[in-house]
């Protein structure tokens, strides 16, 4: 019964956290208006990145499907976190190694889904 109970709160967490990720890109798409400064475009930007994928690492924590399937789901939670921190960089080298790594991790998590399919 406990364990029903905490799957059941990481679930709802990891929904209420998706749902502030979407109200967030929601609010992303009108952060080009004037009253908007380039600063806070930025957190705007990582913001909802960085909610969906620890909201979606929660859901996963709840859900807990097999070991193979956790390992890839996390990879695509932490590539959404790795996203939002890239945003967060200044343009350098460093900056562009986030980005590529991410760009990776997310060719890597659609060939597992192709090859699902």
């Amino acid at each position: 019964m406990r364990d029903t109970s905490i799957k059941l709160r990481f679930r709802n967490s990891a929904r209420i956290l998706i749902v502030v990720s979407v109200s967030a890109a929601a609010v992303l798409l009108l952060s080009d208006l004037p009253w908007f400064t380039a600063r806070g475009h930025i957190y705007l930007s990582s913001l909802p990145l960085a909610l969906a994928g620890i909201g979606y690492a929660l859901l996963q924590v709840g859900v807990r499907p097999a070991r193979p399937v956790l390992f890839k789901r996390l990879l695509l939670s932490a590539t959404f976190i790795c996203w939002a921190v890239d945003q967060l960089l200044p343009a350098s080298p460093a900056a562009t190694f986030v980005g590529d790594i991410v760009i990776a991790a997310f060719v890597l998590d659609l060939y597992w889904i192709v090859q699902e399919k």
